[in-house]
């Protein structure tokens, strides 16, 4: 019994350490398995990190998800709310915002991005209470005392300035903080106060630069426009150099709406050595904002930035007049500024796109195709590139050419409809037509009341016999807009070829060629569809109208020599038929009437 005992107290002691050796092993191997999602959810958040770096922000987005699934942590809520943001995806953005904070109460960065993102969203209340937050735990951060007091400015102006002088406190005299301080005073109705105020200290300091510059800031916030020039022309006399009085004429003038006047000044600082090239380049964009919203401004806006061209070639200014040009309806230099401006800067795909654009609505589709196919490897993902240089090279009947980047168009914006329709006319000119209905179908649920693609469908359709469809398309397109030449000629032919409904295809055909009276295609339908009612003097009639046109082609002269045969003339029949031949070879049917010499 003893031994019983003592075997069965060996078993238990040897089954509890082999249960603490499992247990031992499993905690062991669960830190194993937490270091490893660590290390690879910091993998992700790297590349992450590197793609939001490159501007990849949807694709970095997909590197950070992955990282939170395996590893969650603030920092990564922290970088998903930015990428939302500047994807402008602003629900988004605050939900991990508000995640980021969540993990960290106290973590200012995340708060701050909060807050920003509520501005941006156009939710000041929300913008507000993480604010006041952010300084109940830092009363000196300038940021958020600033965004408050922003924010305050449209409903609560007093606080808004309570808030202003705190920071000037902080900071001193800043000069953006005591304009916003004059402008609030000037809303508020106490501008003439600060007006007073400022004058009683030029009494006792007349020489504070920074005085009289207020002084004029306030003349000007108040609308007394006159006191404002003769106190900078005052001033000028003292500091006749001062580079920020020189603009504040400028500004002047430009906010009378003398906007040649303002330019003429702004041309001096232009010229100046001293001025730095970056604040002569914005003055040019103001210059061009000004154009864009006023075109009796462009003149103006193209003297002063041709200045500045003549001063460095910088792409910006160049970018500048290239759009400018282009609003003046001068294409060519249009193009040739935004040429150099891409030189310049090839590194920036903006300016590419615009020149492509540029390019390709001026039928230019050659130069098109010569210089993007140069650039697209710098930019392979850039959607607009891809879908112009497609659409260049399909212009140029080069659609081998077209494919890869009309493809890649989709590929990269799969609802977007021109790149649809580009990718399935193209997949339909080099023949691949089952492929081209089905992406000639997606642009159509894109946008189901589209002509044009369901007289395309109707086409292939009618190639390859699906009567159908064909009469689907066809009949649903003519429902959408019933005056549509192309669709009428086309539908019309294919009753004709079909041989029914010939009364109806006649009347479809007679409309299209009252609307293009002019066009072969239409002129040669009508002859054929007269041909069939058995009407041939007519039908010839029509037929050699759309030889003049197009005298060359292959169909119509095989159209007017079944003509000639029914009306008796066999040997001008044959003549037509052998030059129909000669045009387009791979026509069978066609070598079997030669041969026979009949229909």
């Amino acid at each position: 019994m003893k031994t019983i005992l003592l075997i069965l107290g060996l078993l238990l002691a040897i089954s509890c350490s082999s249960t603490e050796q499992l247990e031992d092993k499993t905690a062991a191997q669960k830190k194993v398995d937490d270091k490893h999602k660590s290390a690879q959810a910091s993998d992700h958040f790297v590349d992450g990190t590197i793609l939001e770096m490159k501007g990849k922000y949807a694709e970095a987005i997909i590197e950070y998800q992955q990282a939170l699934e395996l590893d969650p942590d603030g920092g990564i809520y922290f970088a998903l709310a930015k990428n939302y943001f500047r994807l402008h995806k602003m629900p988004l953005a605050i939900k991990n915002a508000k995640k980021a904070v969540e993990y960290d109460t106290n973590h200012i960065e995340y708060k701050e991005l909060l807050g920003k993102i509520y501005l941006n969203s156009q939710l000041p209340d929300s913008a507000i209470a993480v604010f006041e937050d952010i300084t109940a735990l830092d009363s000196t951060n300038t940021n958020a005392l600033f965004n408050l007091a922003f924010l305050y400015e449209k409903n609560r102006p007093t606080q808004a300035l309570k808030t202003y002088n705190k920071l000037l406190d902080i900071t001193g005299p800043e000069w953006n903080l005591l304009v916003k301080i004059a402008d609030l005073n000037e809303r508020m109705g106490n501008v003439e106060e600060t007006i007073k105020t400022v004058e009683n200290l030029l009494a006792l300091n007349p020489s504070s630069l920074e005085l009289q510059k207020l002084l004029i800031e306030s003349y000007i916030k108040s609308g007394k426009y006159d006191k404002a020039e003769m106190m900078i022309n005052e001033s000028l006399t003292l500091f006749p150099e001062d580079i920020q009085l020189i603009e504040m004429k400028a500004g002047l003038f430009v906010q009378q709406e003398n906007i040649d006047e303002g330019a003429k000044e702004y041309i001096k600082l232009i010229h100046n050595e001293d001025y730095p090239f970056a604040a002569k380049v914005r003055i040019g964009g103001a210059f061009f904002n000004q154009a864009i919203l006023d075109s009796s401004s462009i003149d103006a806006a193209k003297n002063l930035l041709n200045e500045i061209n003549k001063d460095s070639l910088d792409w910006e200014v160049n970018a500048y007049l290239g759009e400018l040009e282009m609003r003046d309806g001068n294409d060519s230099l249009a193009i040739e500024y935004l040429e150099t401006s891409a030189d310049l800067a090839a590194w920036n795909p903006d300016i590419w796109i615009r020149l492509s654009g540029l390019l390709f609505d001026n039928a230019r589709y050659q130069i098109a195709v010569d210089k993007l196919e140069e650039v697209i490897e710098n930019f392979p993902d850039e959607f607009i590139l891809n879908i112009v240089l497609g659409l260049s090279h399909g212009q140029l009947n080069q659609y081998d050419k077209a494919l890869p980047y009309v493809k890649k168009a989709v590929e990269l914006n799969p609802n977007d409809f021109t790149s649809l329709y580009a990718y399935g006319f193209t997949l339909n000119q080099i023949k691949r037509e089952d492929e081209a209905i089905t992406y000639l179908k997606k642009a159509l649920e894109v946008d189901p009341d589209n002509v044009q693609i369901l007289g395309t469908l109707g086409l292939i359709y009618d190639n390859k016999e699906m009567w159908e469809e064909c009469d689907d398309a066809y009949e649903t397109a003519l429902s959408i807009d019933s005056t549509d030449a192309l669709v009428l000629n086309n539908y019309a032919y294919s009753l004709s070829e079909r041989n029914i409904q010939l009364e109806r295809a006649f009347k479809m055909s007679t409309q299209a060629v009252e609307a293009a009276p002019d066009n072969s295609s239409y002129l040669d339908t009508k002859g054929w569809i007269l041909f069939r009612l058995g009407k041939y003097e007519e039908a010839e009639e029509y037929i050699n109208k759309s030889l003049e046109v197009d005298p060359e082609n292959a169909v119509v002269l095989d159209h007017l020599g079944d003509v000639q045969f029914m009306l008796g003339q066999k040997e001008e029949a044959l003549k037509s038929w052998e030059k129909s031949f000669e045009l387009d070879p791979s026509q069978e049917k066609l070598k079997l009437k030669i041969e026979k010499g009949e229909l």
